[in-house]
């Protein structure tokens, strides 16, 4: 008999989930559990829809065209996480793809890519990004898929309102000192973070973004950051000081 849940699969879904109903897996997650992770009757795996919690499922039924799940029972509550938005900018090689992964992993459930004067690439697959973020959120153990928004141009990010919602700006021109102090002098809450190209931003950009309100100058140190590194360290540092990397969350057996 198979230890039950020893792989530790973990499906996201947009079913309603509650006790004893059953669901059906279709698609592309069908196919990956049929062909990828190969799972058989009776083997138990864990489900979430962002809602609901999570839950420990059981296959019940292999079709050709889909999967039946039981839903057992109800494993940890539904999380709700903090609200921190990151505004990047599309990289080369699809590497803004590992913006979206590693984020999603430190727990940044919110994303917004915006065209810049430097910005190197002017087209993205939106939902490749988003699948990106599905399966991060699957394999990292978060109850919540990220939203991967439209790209918008650099004015349309000079319209938002921060006033009660802050925009911390990682600048590369800003003059260096230590972040954590200032972002731990932040109320919980909403937060924007904004991470420049890999030209970094322009003259005019930078001018601007500095005349909104609420806007928090940081630096991210002597070191010429990649733009994927620089938004991973921006991430870690906001989820340490003001979000909720350390927080337990309780699991029932």
């Amino acid at each position: 008999m198979k230890n039950p849940i020893s792989r530790n699969i973990r499906l996201y879904t947009t079913n309603l989930l509650m006790k004893d109903i059953s669901i059906k897996i279709t698609n592309d997650d069908c196919h990956y559990l049929k062909k990828v992770m190969r799972v058989s009757f009776d083997e138990e795996l864990l489900i979430f829809n962002g809602i609901d919690g999570e839950w420990k499922s059981k296959v019940i039924g292999i079709n050709r065209d889909y999967i039946e799940l039981k839903i057992i029972n109800k494993i940890r509550e539904q999380i709700n996480y903090d609200n921190f938005e990151c505004f990047f900018t599309p990289l080369k090689s699809n590497r803004h793809n590992y913006i979206i992964e590693k984020l999603t992993e430190l727990g940044i459930l919110s994303f917004t890519p915006i065209l810049t004067d430097y910005c190197n690439i002017r087209k993205i697959n939106q939902s490749k990004m988003s699948l990106r973020a599905k399966e991060a959120a699957e394999q990292c153990g978060i109850l919540k898929v990220p939203t991967v928004n439209k790209m918008i141009n650099f004015n349309d990010l000079l319209k938002i309102d921060y006033m009660h919602e802050p925009l911390i700006f990682f600048d590369e021109n800003c003059q260096i000192q230590n972040p954590l102090s200032m972002i731990k002098s932040l109320n919980k809450g909403k937060v924007y973070f904004l991470i420049g190209p890999e030209g970094g931003f322009s003259d005019i950009e930078r001018d601007n973004i500095l005349k909104l309100n609420n806007v928090i100058r940081m630096s991210l140190g002597s070191r010429i950051l990649r733009a994927d590194t620089a938004a991973i360290v921006a991430a870690s540092m906001i989820q340490i000081t003001i979000g909720n990397m350390y927080n337990k969350e309780k699991i029932s057996t």
